[in-house]
């Protein structure tokens, strides 16, 4: 059974071996929280990761505009960079290319649900 299992999970990741999958880039706050994280996990506050981030959003909330400004920046140039690395890129690149299985014998399935009933 365990094999079987590993072998479907390979199955399933061969399928995007030939084409790379390319990240979006950073936003501001995404740029704040990855600069802070490791502080927020130094004050030995919380452990868990929502916890975490509810810390970081609160301290995202408060921090002055002046401040969030320098992250808006950090993130407009890694837009910028990631424009010119892959040029006519779109987040929908990393969607829906994969087919989708049609389930053999589906009609019978809900047959057999049906009659049980």
């Amino acid at each position: 059974m365990l094999r079987q299992a590993l072998v479907l999970v390979q199955v399933r990741s061969a399928v995007f071996v030939g084409r790379p999958s390319v990240k979006k880039p950073l936003n501001a706050f995404m740029l704040y929280m990855k600069e802070t994280r490791q502080q927020v996990l130094q004050e030995g506050q919380e452990k868990e990761s929502a916890a975490i981030n509810r810390i970081l959003g609160r301290r995202w909330h408060a921090l002055p505009p002046s401040e969030q400004s320098r992250f808006y920046d950090l993130a407009q140039k890694e837009r910028l960079l990631h424009m010119q690395l892959h040029p006519g890129w779109s987040a929908k690149d990393n969607y829906g290319k994969r087919k989708r299985k049609q389930l053999v014998g589906s009609s019978s399935r809900s047959e057999v649900v049906c009659s049980q009933v």
